[in-house]
């Protein structure tokens, strides 16, 4: 009879229990090293953010400026704290402002032109220390005319200044113009006033009074000119 084989020894497999495998090991540790990574380049970027904010309040601190600190020229018969005050309040501006504003000379150009004594914002500087310089040109006052029992000055646009305003050697309409006249930095459109206002330019008289015929103009020597309407 034929001989039985005798069957193989099976190789022991290891306990999984009793010790891990090498590839998870690694895993475990990598896992943990990239966690340790992670941890410290967070409270880096955390310790530098907090760096960079400190160092950007301290430059939005050095280049803050006060509108009240603007430099500029004033209108006759006010202080520049006064006038910039109500610059600030009829344009609705901040009190602070950062010179390094990129739109910053059309802000100051639009503020200022709220004004009725502005005629122009020429120009807006800022200094190599963070102060800012505003070049102003103003409205020039040709004509006095009185309504409702008050008088009010004009430029050579027609626009009204503001109440208070005075100016010497002036043109003064006579009579009272029946209009009302409009607030101070609008153009008062009423048809005698905006023909004063260009017999001013044309004449230089020092006073104009309706006439039946025309207008009659007085000069500063006393002369007379009677001119169409």
């Amino acid at each position: 009879m034929p001989r039985k084989r005798e069957p193989k020894p099976q190789p022991e497999m290891p306990d999984p229990a009793a010790s891990p495998p090498r590839s998870g090991l690694a895993r475990r540790l990598l896992i943990v090293a990239l966690t340790l990574t992670v941890v410290a380049g967070v409270v880096w970027g955390v310790a530098r953010l907090g760096d960079e904010a400190r160092r950007g309040i301290g430059n939005r601190d050095r280049y803050t400026v006060h509108f009240g600190d603007i430099d500029c020229t004033v209108p006759p018969g006010l202080e520049r704290p006064a006038f910039l005050s109500e610059v600030r309040y009829v344009s609705n501006f901040p009190e602070t402002f950062q010179s390094l504003d990129s739109d910053l000379g059309a802000k100051l150009i639009a503020a200022f032109a709220a004004h009725p004594w502005v005629a122009a914002t020429e120009g807006v500087t800022v200094t190599p220390t963070g102060g800012v310089q505003v070049k102003l040109r103003f409205r020039v006052p040709v004509l006095r005319v009185r309504s409702e029992g008050r008088a009010v000055l004009i430029d050579a646009g027609g626009v009204v200044l503001p109440a208070g305003a005075s100016a010497a050697n002036v043109a003064e309409l006579e009579g009272a113009v029946r209009t009302r006249p409009p607030a101070a930095g609008q153009v008062w459109r009423d048809a005698d006033v905006k023909r004063a206002v260009e017999l001013v330019a044309s004449h230089d008289p020092r006073r104009i009074e309706k006439a039946a015929t025309g207008w009659r103009l007085t000069a500063a020597d006393g002369k007379t000119l009677l001119v169409d309407r």
